[in-house]
């Protein structure tokens, strides 16, 4: 018996047709999608018993979006630096190491997850700090703070943490304040616990995580202690059937690691993926790794990721957001347009990158990355209820032809109405449920001034707009 019905809208499917269905209706029941058809008909099977009905008419109905690339912590640090990317990079190494207790990780997850909730993103990747691969790692606890706000909030997670880069140790201060140095052995230590304490519990997933090596001049130490790193990495997500994540690849890095690391696999999921090699899509090809392209990312700026290219070479590419600093958010809208208009423009080519394949890059594509395909991605029977609705009846959004297109080209994370994650109602006419958004905010500008205080790193905080400046 469905429990929730959604009826009116234009149903995106994604599914394998990628039918759009104009007055639709989807029915929901045990967490499930129950059906999915013209409102004709799913409403008389499925309406009996007094199921919640959400009126989608004047809106799109479409799977929850999925981000495949960001950042924990970042939501606290955004905006520092007035665009300095160096300094904010090393900020956040210091941040994460020495000025991020408990409470930072819990107040910053309720933040971004109140954000990703919000601009209809039910499923996202996220790293457990960054600046240089830095990640949480010195103790349990503050992955324990992180995934127990993401479950507050109701979302899905794949949650990536490594070891730091060598040499080892780091230094970390710890949640008594205390600053110890920890050794990969440590860090190892820590992130199996993470994964046995979090992984596959409710919607949160693990993935292990390397930091990218790109030195050109190779010393064999260092070289013999990395590879022995890295396939204690590898080993341990294949282990418990986690992704293996890494941030940062880009000019001849991909194919170095998989020629000295071992590093490329079908479960391999790299980031920016910038002015890569011939060397480089060969092995992405060859090996079945995948490539999240962020393309409003700061290494977008630096480099260029050829996404249509490998996509062409079979290479699976999906999007994500590297939010949500120094200068970007979550909404998947503004990546998606972002993503077109790069590649237009680089291969002066309007016709490159339809609606379509973008839309796919962040829904249908990227369940079939991490891995999710069967459960989510696209509104069919049988799997898992994540379904938002997105209002096309705004003024911006009209005429009301060609629902994909709108839909793209001129929705943003703000038109997203209602948000059902695994058949339970996380937002409802853009109010979020269970979630006091002013007390989340309050908690976040608390633990941000906190952290600035702590840190010694106020100053960074202190705006230099650049009126009248051509260049900072």
């Amino acid at each position: 018996m469905a429990e929730l019905v959604i009826a009116g809208g234009t149903i995106v499917t994604m599914d394998g047709a990628r039918r759009v269905i104009p007055d639709g209706a989807v029915a929901v029941g045990g967490g499930r999608i129950l059906a999915v058809g013209p409102m004709a008909e799913v409403v008389p099977a499925h309406g009996h018993g007094n199921p919640l009905v959400i009126d989608a008419r004047g809106k799109a109905i479409l799977p929850g979006l999925i981000d495949g690339h960001a950042h924990a912590g970042h939501g606290l640090v955004k905006t520092l630096g007035n665009g300095d990317g160096r300094a904010w990079m090393e900020a956040c190494g210091r941040i994460y190491t020495r000025a991020s207790p408990p409470s930072f990780w819990f107040a910053e997850a309720m933040l971004a997850s109140v954000e990703r909730l919000m601009f209809g993103v039910t499923t996202g990747v996220s790293i457990l700090g960054g600046g240089d691969s830095v990640t949480r790692v010195d103790d349990p606890g503050f992955c324990d703070a992180h995934c127990a706000a993401v479950s507050m909030v109701g979302l899905r997670e794949i949650l990536a943490m490594g070891p730091t880069r060598p040499p080892h140790p780091w230094t970390y201060v710890g949640a008594d304040g205390v600053e110890r140095q920890i050794g990969f052995e440590k860090q190892y230590e820590t992130i199996a616990a993470n994964i046995a304490r979090w992984h596959g519990r409710g919607g949160i997933r693990i993935a292990t995580l390397m930091p990218v090596y790109r030195k050109q001049q190779h010393d064999p130490a260092e070289v013999q202690l990395i590879a022995w790193q890295g396939r204690a990495m590898m080993d341990l997500a294949a282990r418990y059937g986690c992704l293996f994540h890494q941030d940062g690849h880009g000019a001849g890095s991909i194919a170095m690691a998989e020629r000295m690391f071992g590093l490329c696999g079908p479960m391999s999921l790299f980031s920016h993926c910038t002015d890569l090699t011939d060397a480089d899509i060969e092995t992405l090809a060859r090996t079945g790794a995948a490539v999240v392209h962020n393309p409003t990312a700061l290494a977008a700026v630096r480099g260029y990721c050829p996404a249509p290219a490998l996509m062409e070479r079979g290479v699976r590419v999906i999007l994500g957001s590297d939010a949500t600093a120094p200068d970007r958010s979550s909404d998947m809208f503004r990546h998606m347009v972002q993503a077109i208009r790069l590649h237009q423009r680089h291969y002066r080519d309007e016709c490159l990158l339809p609606p379509g394949k973008v839309l796919e890059m962040c829904t249908i594509d990227a369940a079939h990355v991490l891995g999710m395909g069967h459960e989510i991605g696209s509104l069919e029977v049988g799997k898992l209820a994540d379904i938002i609705t997105v209002d096309m009846a705004a003024p911006h959004m009209a005429p009301a032809n060609m629902p994909v297109s709108r839909l793209v080209y001129f929705a943003s994370g703000g038109d997203v109405r209602d948000v059902v994650v695994g058949g339970q109602v996380k937002m409802r006419d853009r109010v979020p449920q269970g979630v006091d958004v002013r007390a989340v905010v309050a908690r976040a500008e608390e633990e941000a001034a906190a952290m600035l205080a702590r840190s010694g790193l106020a100053g960074m905080a202190e705006e230099k707009p650049g009126w009248g400046q051509v260049r900072r």
